[in-house]
């Protein structure tokens, strides 16, 4: 199996001035996605009417996901997908809460001034015996403790994903996990330090950009090209292998595309992980 993963703060339509509007950005950000036609895409920041122009620029891609308000008048965690590539099995969302369960619930205890969600989904790979299943985030801005305990909630979730489970004959206790968002922390900072911990089944999840200078790992440029802060990232699955992966620090069609540079990431399994699993249970 094989898998390209991005991960794009679209950055809200706030409006913008300008070049920094949306209705001039998202004809840039349809041509960087369909320049590198990523299997699954975690996006951030997306308002409702975003995503259906970028459905109607990228028709061979669907997404899940609800709005961090619950009344799709928020900003989403959307996850796209390519449907020639994938088939999505089961999608779910919650909040980063003492209340999960509840659309647009805040824990005052928490610090943020806003609600924080997180949206996944599991998919059926075409010609793959295996599933990939993907958890989109956006952490909070302001509050540490958020960020933390937003951390937290995820890592639980992330274990309760690989639980013994099956659909449609595929098991999805041997998912992939991935993780992308923007996580408003740099790297070695508490949020950060925590998904390095293994998951309850062994599965570590590992930075995409950890062997990259910290120079290079930055991706938030507010519109400006210089990009200052390291906050987005792509976590993979310790089961798969990274091919390569990179920051896109270009313009598309003369303007910035977003105030964040993407992140695109390849992934490979080379079947020796499955063969190990297999002897370990004989």
């Amino acid at each position: 199996m094989n898998i390209r993963v991005m991960s794009f703060n679209l950055r809200y339509d706030k409006p913008d001035p300008d070049n920094h509007a949306w209705k001039v950005r998202k004809q840039a950000v349809a041509a960087l996605i369909t320049h590198y036609s990523p299997d699954i895409i975690g996006t951030q920041e997306g308002q409702a009417h975003q995503l259906l122009d970028l459905h109607r620029l990228l028709p061979n891609y669907q997404s899940v996901g609800s709005d961090r308000t619950g009344t799709d008048t928020g900003e989403y965690c959307a996850i796209f997908y390519r449907t020639e590539r994938l088939r999505c099995l089961r999608t779910q969302d919650f909040v980063l809460s003492d209340t999960p369960e509840i659309p647009g619930s805040i824990s005052p205890a928490w610090g943020n001034p806003i609600p924080r969600m997180a949206s996944w989904a599991v998919f059926a790979v075409v010609g793959e015996a295996r599933t990939v299943t993907l958890l989109n985030t956006h952490l909070d801005y302001k509050s540490t403790q958020a960020r933390e305990l937003g951390v937290k909630l995820i890592r639980d979730r992330l274990c309760q994903y690989v639980e013994s489970d099956r659909i449609g004959g595929l098991d999805l206790a041997e998912s992939y996990l991935f993780l992308t968002g923007d996580f408003n922390a740099d790297p070695g900072t508490v949020p950060r330090e925590m998904l390095k911990s293994p998951l309850s089944n062994g599965v570590t999840l590992h930075d995409a950009l950890k062997d990259i200078a910290l120079e290079h790992q930055l991706s938030f440029h507010d519109f400006t090209g210089q990009a200052f802060a390291a906050i987005d990232t792509i976590y993979y699955d310790s089961r798969v292998s990274l091919q390569n992966v990179l920051i896109d620090t270009q313009q598309w069609l003369g303007i910035w595309p977003s105030d964040h540079f993407p992140v695109v990431a390849d992934f490979v399994d080379t079947g020796l992980n499955a063969d190990i699993q297999r002897n370990n249970r004989d």
